[in-house]
């Protein structure tokens, strides 16, 4: 086990260079820390994981395993992926077909040329803290489900202790119930081995169960690196608060402490925005409330949309789903059973003020096309009241 550092990692595709998928990042992961590395496809974060892992070059940029250097562009280190002490799950599990499941756990230690008894003891305790008994270790990856595999595929990358262990993606392939155990599963045994870990994964959920801390990916960099709690209830930029399942309700422009022209109708706090600037304001569905035009809310301070229509209502069990639409637009959000809208219906959406993330934007015109594309360059989040 050891500690991490990333330090300057850039990545570039193309002939010339011109495709950036990591752009100047860096990082560190102390001995015995999961670090999570979350974003959307192609945000970089499975590039990063393979720079780290030796199966990309970078162009520049240190990576450090404790005091061994492992890359240096400058001082044109690059040690093999076989030389760096590494664990390696994929997404894909990558196992050996023609070998057992005991095999494959054992082939780590075959290939460091530990001895046939320590070996037979080292699969034996990594099988039993993964869950595998003998029946399984027996038989070949064809003849195992997705979960089994998987269990193959981690206690694989543990047997050895590796200095690092990588994970991309590993739990996508899999169904959602066995997901969601599986994942469980991870972090008992993060905690009862310690292993110091990368984890990659585009999973909000993932992210905040496995993450000792969590870094937010887009276009090559990291945006916002802290605990899990810390990127979820308070994210840095309206990219980031999208990933941790904020949904913007308005964008309007702020003037002489009200709200004027936007997107929408919006009425609430506006202390501590600047006179003219345009802002999107965001919340999570489940703390929106939908009600009738004019209806009175519980008390306190809060942000009221008006002019939205319902057009949809689905059914979710416990819950509703309303589909709300504004100017073109549509916001998805949950309602209990028993209210009275109905598809066509007039609709003001509230969100209590400590609720909402208020963020800058540009223009009205390129934050517009931003949310659209999902590639907004907002920042300077807004106290809210």
């Amino acid at each position: 086990m050891s500690d991490l550092h990333v330090e300057g990692l850039r990545r570039a595709f193309g002939r010339h260079g011109e495709v950036v998928a990591v752009d100047d990042v860096s990082f560190d992961v102390v001995p015995g820390e999961m670090l999570v590395l979350v974003g959307p496809s192609g945000c970089g974060k499975t590039t990063t994981l393979r720079c780290v892992a030796g199966l990309e070059a970078p162009d520049a940029g240190v990576i450090r395993f404790g005091d061994r250097t492992i890359f240096d562009a400058g001082r044109k280190v690059a040690v093999p992926v076989h030389r760096r002490d590494i664990g390696l799950v994929f997404q894909n599990y990558a196992l050996w077909p023609h070998l057992s499941g005991w095999d494959n756990i054992a082939f780590p230690l075959k290939a460091r040329w530990v001895g046939r008894g320590e070996r037979r003891a080292r699969v034996r305790a990594i099988a039993e803290v993964v869950d595998l008994d003998q029946r399984l270790l027996d038989k070949r990856p064809g003849q195992l489900s997705g979960g089994q595999q998987q269990r193959v595929a981690l206690a694989r990358a543990l047997v050895a202790e590796p200095a690092v262990v990588l994970f991309d993606e590993p739990l996508s392939n899999l169904d959602a119930a066995l997901r969601e155990q599986l994942r469980s599963e991870l972090r008992r045994l993060h905690e009862q081995v310690g292993f110091t870990g990368v984890y990659v994964t585009h999973d909000l959920a993932e992210a905040m169960l496995l993450g000792d801390r969590v870094a937010a990916m887009a276009d090559g960099a990291i945006v916002q690196l802290g605990p899990p709690g810390e990127l979820f209830e308070h994210p840095a930029t309206a990219r980031i608060a999208r990933m941790m399942g904020y949904r913007r309700l308005c964008l309007a422009t702020s003037r002489e402490g009200r709200w004027t022209a936007g997107d929408c109708l919006l009425s609430g706090p506006a202390g501590g925005t600047r006179p003219g600037q345009a802002y999107e304001v965001l919340a999570r569905p489940g703390q929106v409330t939908a009600r009738e035009p004019g209806a009175g809310g519980p008390g306190g301070p809060e942000y009221r949309v008006s002019g939205g229509t319902v057009t949809g209502i689905g059914y979710l069990g416990g819950e509703q789903e309303l589909t709300v639409g504004f100017s073109g637009r549509a916001l998805r959000l949950t309602a209990p059973p028993g209210h009275d809208l109905q598809v066509g219906s007039p609709v003001e959406l509230a969100v209590p003020a400590g609720h909402a993330r208020i963020y800058e934007a540009a223009t009205h015109a390129n934050a517009n096309a931003n949310v659209t594309n999902d590639r907004e360059e907002t920042s300077n989040a807004v106290p809210s009241a």
